[in-house]
């Protein structure tokens, strides 16, 4: 059975996107024992260095297991690497979620996507031709490691990315982290067009995109009226995530392998009712 497919994306960054990826990424694997592979598509590499540590993530660059070396050996040729080759392995902190794996990211990775565009516009393609050549590449790598997952996670970059619509259009479902403010919201009737439109492409319909709000502030005026108003203009997940220190904490790789109780304190039950709800949405309860 092929892996379920989710981009995690918002236009905007600051909206907790890396972290919500890794939220649900250890705790479906650490609770519900689901096989996760987590593929960083942004050159910022947050959610790269919050699940494998600083110093892991600096091995595997060094090693060349990266996102990186995966799409160089299209646009540069030399020595094939199977995809397989480059996932790194049991990258989470967290004691019971040996399941849990990730292709990195690296700073470099932007250049990978200027010059992956300025080689195949030379070629001829269009942008529309130049999605489907990175789409079929990022599905292809699905692919081959397809029965060795149930999930695969897509962190997007911010901003406009041809790797990330690539992701977009390969995917089953998006996810839209947001934090509950006009702009934000304003933002999220722009991207939703474009995600409409990947979706009809593929027959899904819409409802496969939702929205989480992240960063909630439960005294919060504006908060509460602008989270009423995504539940009333979106389709908004149940569970809210709070502006939490010690989400933000959990952040920090820890040398002493933890539970999710220890490494998310107080917050852990919401993290478990958002990988919860999470789960019944993409069909593998």
């Amino acid at each position: 059975m092929a892996p379920r497919t989710v981009s995690v994306v918002n236009m905007k960054g600051g909206v907790g996107k890396s972290t919500t990826v890794a939220c649900i990424a250890e705790s479906l694997a650490a609770d519900a024992g689901l096989r996760v592979l987590v593929i960083d598509l942004d050159p910022q590499s947050n959610v790269s260095m919050m699940l494998s540590g600083l110093d892991r993530w600096g091995d595997l660059r060094e090693n060349g297991q990266t996102i990186d070396t995966y799409f160089n050996q299209y646009v540069y040729g030399g020595e094939p690497k199977f995809f397989h080759e480059l996932i790194g392995r049991s990258v989470s902190d967290i004691t019971s979620a040996p399941n849990l794996d990730m292709l990195i990211s690296t700073p470099e990775f932007r250049y990978i996507e200027r010059e992956a565009l300025a080689k195949w516009v030379r070629q001829g393609f269009d942008i529309e031709g130049l999605k489907r050549k990175l789409g079929g590449l990022t599905n292809a790598a699905i692919e081959s490691v397809g029965d060795s997952y149930d999930l695969v996670l897509f962190d997007c970059p911010p901003g406009i990315s041809m790797f990330a619509e690539a992701a977009i259009e390969m995917s089953e479902f998006i996810l839209i982290p947001t934090i509950p403010d006009f702009v934000s919201r304003l933002g999220i009737f722009a991207f939703r067009k474009r995600a409409v439109r990947a979706m009809e492409q593929r027959r899904f319909t819409e409802d496969r995109i939702w929205t989480l709000i992240t960063k909630f502030e439960q005294a919060n005026a504006l908060h509460e009226s602008e989270a009423a108003l995504l539940r009333d203009q979106f389709n908004v997940f149940d569970v809210q995530v709070p502006q939490s220190e010690e989400i933000a904490r959990a952040a920090q790789w820890s040398d002493q392998p933890r539970s999710i109780d220890q490494k998310y304190g107080q917050s852990a039950q919401v993290i478990r009712l958002l990988a919860g709800e999470f789960t019944e949405r993409v069909g593998l309860v």
